[in-house]
């Protein structure tokens, strides 16, 4: 037997002896009441308690109603004058009240949520007790005829009428208390889910008729002592429903725990996508349940491969996780209301299906960036074929037709005779010429450097880092490697340090290129303001798109503050 299962069995056995002693008093002191209902709603507490240590260990519950039954006894027992134990007895049946509303407040997770539901607990707990405890310090009974009969501790007081006073207010607090406890279950209720309020219909609707009793009982004076003892009666049997509406809960969740089997009934069929969800909704008996699943890093989806997240839990929304061999498969986002274990295992049941779905999610997924990554490739080309365009309108294609109408000029000129004339513009047209070719080399090497082919990636590299504004240190192989490794390579170096110069602010940069077997490491570094984000659409993108075009992976480890690092492995070969 487990520590768990001695331990509710212990509260059963203690709940009886409590109990069963607590009646004797009663029936041997000849206390005229309905023995059979004060004993069966005192052990329904004890016995709810016990069946919630076992069912729901961390649930506060448990130990709640545990003490309800006690605090429940404690007035049988006052019966028995024998001295200081009494002022402990009324204490403790005081106390009642307010356990019974921190139950009922605090079901279904066993917590109070808001500050002002801590308020109202507090206050359900400190003003009876309070009242209680001051009626019994300064409580003269021969002055006092509704006070309880215990010895006081303060006899001789000149204001033991304050005993007096102070009871009176023990017995008119449900007056204050019950509205405010109403306004509570009604302010929870307007923010409770469709889900939470099937959960908390049963005992609510219980417990607003007893706190309806409660607030009446002031009302029940000396005069009137049928109906205090209706008042009484009605509160007894509708305590006795506290318990157990509890327990009912436990079973409508082994209830709803037998829907599974239908589930996986149903899974023995091809599910469509998007199908599981409903599925899974019905199953969980939330209409609003998502389903989403991971994608490398930190990275979720839905059925249909959309981009999503896994939400963090919050008062409305649950994020239950599910994992198989320590990896995560999917995540449902569900009702906070909704029992976890009931979700556990309807996630468990629903596994090779969240397993399959998964991966037509995360193809799906992959598919959607593919497409996405085509239509960058193929508007980074049309850009650059219009940058390229535009260099040779404004550069070389001017210099060219000045070119042109010199040698016109010059042409025109020595028909004339003007020799020398005809010299100065054929020597300008040279230095013209000269010009347009520098530029269009200029423009080949912002394509493909003629040193790249030539000489290989390490002068490459060095050539691009000396163009930059601020000190770069290179640290690259001479070694030769496959022309589609290199012309990346140089991409992702040549796109890096343009976005130090452009977006870093950085004092410093780096670049490092080795080869590893068959995968070519590259990396950039700065020490600048950082916060670089390639989903943001930077020039991060389109290297995204370039190394996975080729096979290849890139990293961006960029801290805000702490300088941006980039890192991309290339498949590379032997120069052939």
């Amino acid at each position: 037997m487990t520590r768990r299962r001695c331990l509710a069995l212990g509260v059963v056995v203690l709940g009886l002896a409590w109990g069963l002693s607590a009646e004797a008093v009663s029936i041997s002191h000849r206390v005229e009441e309905n023995h059979f209902l004060d004993f069966a709603t005192g052990i329904g507490f004890f016995l709810g308690g016990a069946i919630a240590i076992d069912r729901r260990p961390g649930n506060r519950l448990g130990p709640l109603m545990v003490l309800n039954g006690l605090a429940w006894f404690c007035g049988n027992y006052l019966n028995v004058r024998n001295g200081w134990t009494q002022p402990v007895l009324h204490l403790g049946e005081a106390a009642q009240a307010g356990l019974l509303a921190h139950l009922v407040m605090a079901y279904p997770s066993g917590r109070l949520t808001t500050r002002f539901e801590r308020f109202v607990c507090g206050a359900a707990y400190v003003v009876p007790v309070g009242a209680m405890a001051l009626s019994v310090l300064t409580q003269d009974t021969s002055r006092c005829q509704a006070c309880p009969p215990t010895p006081s501790l303060f006899p001789n007081l000149p204001h033991a009428e304050l005993a007096h006073r102070s009871f009176l207010v023990y017995d008119r607090s449900a007056l204050v208390l019950v509205p405010l406890f109403f306004l509570v279950l009604w302010l929870r209720w307007r923010r409770s889910s469709l889900a939470a309020r099937r959960e908390l219909a049963p005992l609510w609707v219980v417990a607003a008729l007893l706190a309806a009793a409660f607030g009446l009982s002031p009302f029940a004076s000396e005069e009137q002592n049928s109906f205090g003892y209706l008042m009484w009666e009605l509160r007894a049997v509708l305590q006795i429903a506290v318990p157990w509406v509890f327990v009912y809960g436990l079973l409508s969740t082994r209830l709803a725990q037998s829907a599974i089997g239908g589930l996986v009934v149903d899974l023995q069929s091809p599910v469509a996508p998007g199908q599981l969800r409903v599925l899974l909704a019905r199953t969980l008996a939330d209409p609003s349940v998502e389903v989403v699943y991971p994608i490398g890093d930190d990275r979720w989806v839905d059925a249909e491969g959309r981009p999503l997240r896994a939400s963090a839990d919050d008062e409305r929304r649950r994020t239950t996780k599910v994992e198989r061999d320590g990896h995560p498969l999917a995540a449902l986002i569900h009702d906070p209301a909704l029992d976890p274990d009931l979700v556990r295992a309807t996630a468990a049941a629903a596994g090779m299906a969240l397993e399959n779905e998964r991966l037509h999610a995360e193809l799906r997924a992959q598919l959607g960036e593919v497409r996405a990554s085509r239509e960058r490739i193929v508007r980074a080309g049309d850009e650059e074929r219009r940058r390229v365009e535009r260099d040779l309108h404004d550069g070389a294609q001017q210099r060219l037709l000045a070119l042109s109408l010199a040698l016109h000029s010059a042409r025109r000129q020595l028909g004339n005779g003007e020799l020398s004339l005809a010299g100065q513009t054929l020597d300008r047209s040279g230095q013209e010429l000269t010009c347009a070719i520098d530029e269009l080399r200029e423009l080949a090497r912002g394509i493909h450097p003629t040193i790249l082919t030539d000489a290989g990636l390490a002068p490459a590299v060095a050539m691009a880092a000396g163009r930059m504004s601020i000190p770069v240190d290179v640290a690259v192989t001479d070694e030769r490697y496959s022309p589609t490794a290199e012309a990346t390579a140089y991409f992702v170096v040549s796109e890096a340090l343009a976005n130090v110069t452009k977006h870093a602010a950085a004092n410093r940069a780096g670049v490092s290129v080795g080869r590893e077997g068959a995968v070519l490491h590259v990396e950039v570094c700065d020490d600048g303001r950082g916060g670089a984000d390639p989903a943001r659409g930077s020039g991060l993108a389109g290297l995204e798109d370039r190394v996975t075009a080729v096979g290849g992976t890139l990293e961006v480890d960029s801290t805000p503050g702490a300088g941006t690092v980039v890192r991309v492995d290339l498949p590379c070969g032997d120069v052939s």
